[in-house]
């Protein structure tokens, strides 16, 4: 009986242990983010589609700050000549250009402010942007995974807290 016993015992102490391994959150560190990352891919939660990525975009952190630069491929260039030789007028439309479209959509973008880490929520807050709704704001951020050369992140689109991406880094310092 006393055998049976120490082997319940024994038996319901490696069952709660093994499913706390298997169950218990990696705890994420504030240093494993510091560095410079690449977007490589977006998925759309809602419709599982991975959308191809037609711009590049850099996500920096360091200790306290951090900050995004993103760039759509085939960004319209002014050459420094070409832009002098422009009238005042053509000047405007030139600078407006490098920011948006001819149909208003952004094609570079760019915002950075201060971060902090709670358990698996990365909180950005933003002091400077170019679409300026997302100063102030704390911006919740999911980490789903993060290593020394991937991080995925599972994010509100930016002005548009229904839709949810998968955004997937890749380590590029």
């Amino acid at each position: 009986m006393r055998k049976l016993r120490r082997l319940i015992v024994a038996s319901c102490t490696a069952f709660f242990a093994i499913s706390h391994v298997l169950t218990a959150q990696a705890v994420q560190r504030a240093a494993d983010l510091r560095g410079t990352w690449e977007l490589v891919s977006l998925k759309d939660l809602k419709t599982g589609d991975v959308n191809p990525l037609n711009r590049t975009e850099w996500m920096q952190f360091t200790s306290s700050h951090w900050a995004v630069i993103s760039m759509d491929k085939g960004r319209k260039l002014v050459t420094p000549a070409q832009y002098d030789s422009l009238s005042a007028e053509d000047k405007v439309k030139a600078d407006y250009a490098r920011v948006f479209d001819g149909a208003g959509g952004q094609v570079f973008a760019a915002r950075a402010g201060t971060w902090k880490l709670a358990g698996d929520q990365l909180h950005q807050t933003a002091s400077m942007a170019i679409y300026a709704p997302l100063i102030g704001v704390d911006r919740i951020l999911k980490i789903i995974s993060l290593g020394k050369t991937r991080l995925v992140l599972r994010a509100p689109n930016v002005g548009s807290t229904d839709l949810v991406a998968e955004l997937t880094y890749r380590r590029i310092d």
